[in-house]
């Protein structure tokens, strides 16, 4: 009896995986279906669904064991009207595999000699397309490389990262930052105020430089420079190629695609907030900053949801400067969007204005638009054509200047050898003090700037309109250091460090492979698709038809010639900020939920409990020794950084989980729909 009993348990489990399975890969092939064009009624044949829990009764009739299994296991849906549509076809599919789940609910032999190990591989197997959905990818990559024993890309040939690879690395870090900023001081208010700027601001993470990596506001400056260099870059080497067919057609392109690109992912992810919000899950921090409301009915919920979003989309709503600005009610964090959608406009009416100008008027042009802004206060809108600008002397001026010669030179004399040396020691220097001016420029703290040791004299030479409050003279000086922080690392000279293979040989030579090493890059908004693409492979290997690995196992053969990495971007091309930058949007856009949903299970308690111990410190009756109440307070503090540290860690996963599902399910499609209707609406020229 027992025996029998656990047959059909497990042969229970397998078709309710099998049914799993099977469900969510047709669902998945129908919904790619849906955005392919509808095939003409006479050229649609039957569509035949394998059906996994079918049992056959025709051997009883006399037919063939091999007619009993083609009838039992397939299901024929005729190209009948109401059928026309995949996903119809897909709902009847699943339909009929869960009843006859149900109604057959044994299935003989099976998996039953199979041991547990193996049966965990078969499980794992088999929910890879439901995990797939679910978990992210520096998981993925692990399951398939270390349990499901799939080829890895690490042998393989890696994509070369393009010349502006750093910039989405840095748009990565930045969003991180940003993360790190709204996370921790909540935490550790201290940290907003000057190092030395009062005799116990001396925390080695209130120091200058040291500060850029929990600095907020200054990733915010980061992504304003980043976005106006990489929306024009394209355009302006079409201008300097003198193709001008082009740039109409990609100006409109980018100036079409820029609102649906930037608002798509927000009303989705604003109305999952409003959900979680009605759920009860969203908790106040200890600040007590406004909260998302929640009202009596869900229509009414959904009512001011969709107002809210009008207001924050609504291109024409006065902005003076940061006086005014707010995002919406759901994510207050939200108001750098109205910013980076105007910003994106200026530059595109800067490229249209002037793309038959001479360059030195379009360059003249657009700094003085730069001045004017900054002497209206708006820096954050003239960081934008200042994001050009640097485009624009990337292509003046490049980096690194293209090779004249097909081969190379045999036997270069010394005297250009050292020359040679010598002018790259220089800009190594150049680029290393513009990188640690730049650091210490967006260190300006957001309190007690003024009498900050470091920043005393910067403030005075400050601009009268933002010498009004402390945070618009740090708001200038992020702006500038932000723009020297790019500019340095535009031009840092190449260096081969070979970090990963110094490691590797201190290792003895074992290949090191970190949770997000099968993470592609993808560097430009346009090529995101072609990322999505990658990261399916990275999760899911494909093979070929007759079954072998279409990865190769075999480590790729170096390039001959191929040129070092630039120095200071290399901090920003490693894997892990590439992969940042991969999701750095859909980190931006659920950091403050996370917060709220999961770090405030931590902060909140451990923070009552800190509050709590210095009352009863300070209520401690006369005469209490003060061995005593130190002892207290070591012990609360104690306390306190054990739940900083358990918060921090947990909250952190849950964003990166949230982040990189989101970026797969909710992102990367509303990039193509972005596309899809693009192509649709503009016309065949």
């Amino acid at each position: 009896m027992d025996g029998s009993k656990d047959t059909s348990l497990s042969d229970e489990g397998k078709k309710l995986l099998l049914l799993v399975w099977q469900l969510s890969r047709r669902v998945g092939r129908a919904g790619t279906s849906l955005l392919r064009p509808s095939p003409r009624r006479g050229s649609v044949p039957a569509m035949a669904f394998t059906n996994p829990f079918g049992r056959s009764t025709d051997a009883e009739e006399g037919r063939s064991s091999s007619e009993s299994r083609r009838s039992s296991d397939t299901v024929i849906y005729h190209d009948v009207e109401k059928d026309s549509y995949p996903i119809l076809v897909s709902i009847k599919s699943a339909r009929s595999s869960v009843s006859s789940f149900f109604t057959e609910h044994l299935h003989p032999g099976g998996t039953d000699d199979l041991s547990w190990k193996a049966r965990g591989f078969f499980l794992l197997g088999r929910l890879q397309p439901v995990m797939f959905l679910l978990l992210p990818a520096f998981l993925l990559g692990p399951i398939n490389r270390f349990v499901l024993r799939r080829p890895s890309r690490a042998g393989a040939a890696a994509k070369r990262l393009g010349p502006t690879a750093y910039l989405d690395g840095l748009r990565g870090v930045a969003a991180f930052t940003v993360y790190i900023f709204h996370y921790g001081y909540l935490w550790m208010p201290k940290l907003r105020k000057g190092f030395a700027s009062e005799p116990d601001n001396d925390w080695f993470w209130q120091r200058p430089i040291i500060r850029v990596l929990h600095s907020g506001r200054a990733s915010v400056t980061v992504f304003f420079v980043i976005s106006g260099y990489v929306l024009t870059l394209k355009t302006l080497k079409m201008i300097h190629a003198r193709r001008n067919d082009q740039v109409l057609h990609a100006l409109s392109g980018s100036a079409f695609r820029r609102p649906l690109r930037l608002f798509l992912p927000i009303s989705v992810a604003t109305f999952m907030i409003a959900l979680i919000c009605r759920g009860g899950w969203y908790m106040r921090d200890p600040s007590y900053a406004p909260v998302p409301p929640v009202a009596e009915t869900f229509n009414a919920q959904m009512h001011h949801l969709f107002w809210d979003f009008v207001d924050l989309v609504n291109p024409f709503k006065g902005i003076k400067n940061r006086e005014n600005i707010r995002g919406m009610d759901y994510d207050g964090h939200l108001w750098t969007i109205p910013i980076e959608f105007r910003g994106s406009l200026l530059v595109f009416v800067l490229l249209l204005t002037f793309a038959r100008a001479r360059r030195c008027v379009h360059a003249a042009a657009s700094m003085m638009v730069v001045v004017w802004l900054v002497h209206l206060g708006d820096w954050d809108k003239a960081l934008f054509p200042a994001g050009m600008l640097l485009a624009e002397l990337s292509i003046v001026l490049p980096a690194q200047p293209p090779p004249r010669d097909i081969l190379p030179r045999c036997n270069p004399s010394a005297i250009k050898t050292g020359f040679r040396r010598l002018f790259t020691m220089i800009r190594h220097v150049v680029t290393i003090g513009m990188f640690i001016f730049g650091c210490h420029l967006m260190s300006y703290p957001e309190q007690n700037g003024p009498i900050t040791p470091g920043y005393m004299w910067m403030t005075s030479r400050t601009p009268a309109y933002f010498r009004m409050s402390q945070d618009r003279v740090q708001l200038h000086w992020l702006a500038v250091g932000s723009i020297i922080f790019i500019l340095s690392l535009m031009y840092s000279p190449p260096a081969n460090l070979n970090v990963r293979g110094r490691i590797k040989t201190l290792l003895r030579g074992r290949n090191i492979e970190t949770p997000w090493y099968e993470t592609a890059p993808s560097l430009d908004e346009d090529e995101k698709e072609e990322m999505a693409a990658l990261s399916s492979a990275a999760v899911a290997p494909r093979t070929t038809d007759v079954g072998a690995p279409l990865l190769s196992t075999q480590p790729p053969l170096p390039l001959v010639g191929e040129p070092a990495e630039p120095l200071l971007q290399q901090l920003f091309t490693s894997r892990l900020a590439q992969y940042l930058g991969r999701i750095s949007y859909s980190l931006y856009l659920w950091h403050d939920t996370v917060n709220h949903t999961v770090g405030m299970r931590w902060l909140v308690p451990a923070w009552a409990a800190l509050v709590g111990a210095h009352n009863s410190v300070a209520s401690l009756p006369p005469g209490t020794t003060p061995e005593a109440a130190y002892a207290m307070l070591e012990n609360a503090w104690e306390n306190y950084n054990s739940s900083l540290f358990w918060g921090a860690l947990f909250n952190t996963l849950a964003l990166l989980w949230v982040s990189d599902v989101f970026n797969r399910l909710v992102d990367v499609p509303c990039v193509k729909i972005t596309h899809w209707i693009g192509e649709k609406c503009f016309r065949k020229d």
